[in-house]
């Protein structure tokens, strides 16, 4: 059940009976030279189209396609909410389903950057009496089957992209990561804001661009993806979203705390 495609009667007779919302959470930004910007958005809207059509009867709010994404700021096209925009935003939306009789809410997530204000709202929704589940579906992807897992822009998600949209996807502008190591003598970058350093793995703070030349970064050589890896990979995360739907629904509720925090204002 699309919220953006039923009418306010039937979402209101919906929370007349029940009370979860299943959220999708993207981002709009670099994700190397051959994957569209929209990646982290594509994924999460494909996996919440396959919930809808196994439970048609749970409510699937829009999928959001900006996130927090400074750290790509860089590369032209990338559009971030940064943190604290993102917070009051999904603040704003789930205080409103709130509002609305939503108490079991689950976040469906395809971009990292994502997590904290996800997080930070989650806490305080959880605070007023409800339980929220976090989903990232490209670590829930990678724990199903360890043959999926993988990086930003990697394999991974450029097989999703090649299975959700193909001519998304430029072939032709594959490349390697080339990651610099502008950390100075002996400082070998080798992930994001990670360096590694006479045995330890520090953080060296700089927007990825200045280490990623290409905007992929991962162990997984997108030159490995397929459309086939894609679909069965997001076919399965969608099924174990809707077995875990199944599940959540009856968990308990909490007792609020004395923290009273007005989400719908």
């Amino acid at each position: 059940m699309l919220l953006e495609k039923s009418s306010w009667p039937t979402v209101e007779a919906y929370f007349a009976k029940r009370d979860l919302v299943v959220l999708g959470f993207g981002s709009t930004e670099n994700h190397g030279r051959h994957n569209p910007l929209g990646t982290d958005w594509m994924a999460p809207t494909r996996i919440l189209d396959l919930v809808d059509e196994r439970r048609p009867e749970v409510l699937v709010g829009p999928t959001l396609h900006l996130g927090s994404a400074d750290h790509f700021v860089d590369y032209p096209g990338t559009l971030s909410l940064g943190d604290h925009l993102l917070y009051e935003v999904v603040r704003r939306m789930t205080g409103q389903l709130h509002h609305y009789g939503a108490r079991h809410f689950v976040f469906v997530n395809g971009h990292g950057g994502n997590t904290r204000a996800l997080q930070d709202v989650g806490y305080e929704l959880n605070d007023i009496g409800c339980q929220v589940a976090l989903l990232n579906w490209w670590k829930l992807a990678g724990e199903l089957d360890p043959a999926w897992g993988g990086g930003h822009g990697g394999a991974q998600e450029t097989s999703a992209d090649l299975w959700i949209d193909p001519d998304s996807v430029d072939l032709d502008a594959l490349g390697p990561q080339e990651l610099v190591n502008d950390g100075g003598r002996a400082i070998e970058t080798t992930g994001f804001d990670q360096v590694s350093f006479e045995g330890a793995t520090p953080m060296l703070l700089r927007r990825a661009r200045r280490y990623a030349t290409n905007g992929w970064i991962g162990p997984d050589d997108p030159a490995d993806a397929s459309a086939e890896w894609g679909e069965k990979m997001l076919i399965a995360t969608a099924d174990w979203v809707c077995d875990f739907i199944d599940a959540f629904e009856t968990s308990p509720l909490p007792s609020p705390t004395d923290r009273v925090w007005p989400l719908h204002q």
